[in-house]
């Protein structure tokens, strides 16, 4: 294999010009790539802000990785907008031939309209391709993996496709059990050490900070559990903080929901979202995160805690079962708030302690960019050879 291959991520979600923060994850795995082979981005989405134009396109060079968008206007019935879709692919691909060349490997991110891209490569130029799933919807407590089209894309992407990976291997199991069948590689999300790091020194405290980076989705990040179990500690101490970043379609709910129990800007702050250094920079002033899902995959913020040097006391469920121990954290069951209670109690009360320099050696040996960059490597070489 050449040492330098082109590698064409084609991403369901990725930072666009009116969501720098969407598929962030996404983003770094195409970084974590760069190290080791030239890396295109080949982004088409709707843009729900475009009134006057159908097609919108943008080519920059991010951090050396060349990167097209394309956008369309998806104010149309369905079939019009699948149609806009592809003429945008299109474009795309155009731009990616004169500004990129044909990529060596094509790599989807996030099935499954991707797959027309990938596909495209794969019938005219025999450009093999590789899948990476990072999406939830797969897992039995989501249940969003539904609908004839979208099953049938989804066997017929993964069928074809010269390699999966995901990023635990409770997804791993979950596509399986839907007969998405191929071989399967499990490579993490990974996590900037250099952004998110301890700090040199923790300052000295009035009170214990705890730390919840979420979106709004109560369904699924179960915030109002947390709330009711922070309630429940209020009534034993005082000692303590409990701050939370994020936004999202129930933070007004939760927000009501502290204010009823009387812990808004008392126990509870809530702080809407923050830049990604903003984000690093509350994980090093807390001294423990809290996630305590119904179910999650492979949470981003769980390796920044930990390469924030930060236990992290959450539900034992898919991805963080297979990297929280007994040395990085509390689990508990999902939707057990005594559970929860009592494992921050044990943290509050300094009965279970942690390292965090071992903490922050675990994220570096498995979420950092090099790490990840070797385990893409290792699978494009089984793709080429």
């Amino acid at each position: 294999m050449k040492k330098n291959l082109k590698i064409l991520f084609i991403p369901r979600w990725y930072p666009d010009r009116n969501d720098p923060l969407k598929g962030i994850f996404i983003r770094r795995h195409a970084l974590s790539v760069a190290l080791k082979h030239k890396v295109a981005v080949l982004f088409v989405n709707a843009d729900p802000e475009m009134k006057n134009k159908i097609y919108d396109s943008e080519f920059s060079v991010e951090d050396g990785i060349s990167t097209a968008r394309v956008y369309y206007n998806n104010s149309a019935p369905s079939f019009i907008k699948f149609f806009r879709y592809l003429k945008s692919c299109r474009l795309g691909i155009k731009i990616i031939k004169e500004k990129f060349g044909t990529p060596d490997i094509s790599h989807i991110h996030v099935l499954a309209r991707t797959f027309f891209i990938a596909y495209y490569y794969k019938m005219f130029n025999n450009t093999p391709y590789i899948i990476t799933e990072q999406w939830s919807g797969y897992l039995p407590e989501d249940g969003s993996y539904k609908g004839f089209l979208k099953k049938w894309l989804t066997k017929l992407a993964v069928r074809k496709a010269d390699g999966v990976t995901v990023v635990s291997k409770s997804l791993r199991d979950a596509m399986i059990t839907y007969k998405l069948n191929n071989v399967y590689h499990i490579i993490p999300n990974v996590v900037d050490i250099n952004q998110f790091h301890p700090a040199p020194e923790k300052k000295l405290k009035e009170k214990f900070t705890l730390l919840t980076v979420a979106d709004m989705d109560d369904r699924a990040k179960n915030i109002s559990g947390t709330i009711r179990v922070i309630k429940k500690i209020s009534f034993l101490r005082n000692d303590f903080e409990y701050h939370i970043i994020g936004d999202g379609a129930d933070m007004k709910e939760m927000e009501k929901l502290a204010v009823e129990n009387k812990l808004l800007n008392n126990f509870i702050f809530f702080h809407g979202a923050k830049k990604s250094s903003e984000v690093a920079e509350a994980m090093r002033n807390a001294d423990a995160f809290i996630l305590f899902s119904n179910y999650d995959n492979m949470p981003s913020v769980m390796t920044e805690s930990l390469a924030s040097g930060l236990p992290v006391i959450g539900s034992a469920i898919h991805g963080m079962m297979e990297h929280i121990n007994n040395e990085l954290g509390i689990l508990v069951p999902p939707c057990d708030e005594n559970a929860l209670c009592d494992a921050i109690q044990a943290v509050l009360k300094k009965t279970k302690m942690f390292n965090a320099d071992y903490l922050r050696e675990y994220a570096m040996n498995n979420f950092s960019y090099n790490a990840v960059s070797e385990k893409f490597d290792n699978v494009y070489k089984e793709v080429i050879l």
